[in-house]
């Protein structure tokens, strides 16, 4: 029944975190709070975090027997996933408009008209240029690599379904965003895979 719980309340947090993000509600909440919708993001931002927060304490204290255990001399390679992962998290943090991602950057531009091009460009260099979702990679090596009890197993499994869904979803927004660049976009950079592309090019 813990496990239940576990479960319903993890997918919960999936299904309310993609709904507040989506462009129906935000075109909803758009229209209801006028120019105070600058403060959307920010706000979508603390929730989504005190919520996962919560969530992670009520999971940790579900269970306290690992069953993934890393074990030396596996465990340098563990820390070398995390610490990688880590990494990847803070490059892609930066490789996209960090204020904007955060929330502020909408609140400081309240008020401002921006120029349309700028609105619609879609970042190709650096990491963007390597791979379409780093964060998310780097949230799949992260959870993956750590000792895990049956209730982190259970997560993780979950957070797992809910990226490869949150990709499909998130690029359905952007296609509606960008349009045919986003398309070329997709054609021209892997979503989870670095250098898969090239690959597939080379061998097949």
């Amino acid at each position: 029944m813990k496990y239940f719980i576990v479960a319903l309340l993890w997918v919960g947090y999936g299904v309310l975190h993609s709904f507040l993000i989506s462009i129906r509600f935000s075109n909803w909440a758009n229209r209801i709070l006028g120019r105070y919708f600058a403060y959307y993001r920010l706000a979508y931002n603390v929730v989504s975090l005190a919520l996962l927060i919560i969530l992670f304490i009520y999971t940790k204290n579900v269970d306290s027997t690992y069953v993934i255990e890393f074990m030396s001399p596996w465990t340098t390679l563990q820390y070398g996933l995390l610490l990688s992962s880590a990494g990847l998290i803070l490059w892609a943090f930066f490789s996209y408009d960090s204020l904007e991602f955060i929330g502020l950057r909408q609140i400081m531009d309240l008020g401002k008209k921006k120029n349309k091009s700028e609105q619609m460009a879609i970042t190709k260099e650096g990491l963007l240029g390597v791979i379409r979702h780093p964060m998310y990679l780097a949230t799949l090596v992260f959870i993956w690599s750590l000792n895990s009890t049956k209730a982190d197993i259970l997560v993780h499994l979950i957070l797992s379904i809910y990226i490869l869904i949150g990709i499909r979803l998130e690029e359905r927004k952007l296609v509606q965003q960008f349009g045919s660049a986003y398309l070329s976009y997709k054609d021209e950079v892997p979503a989870l895979i670095p250098f898969s592309r090239f690959l597939k090019r080379k061998w097949y």
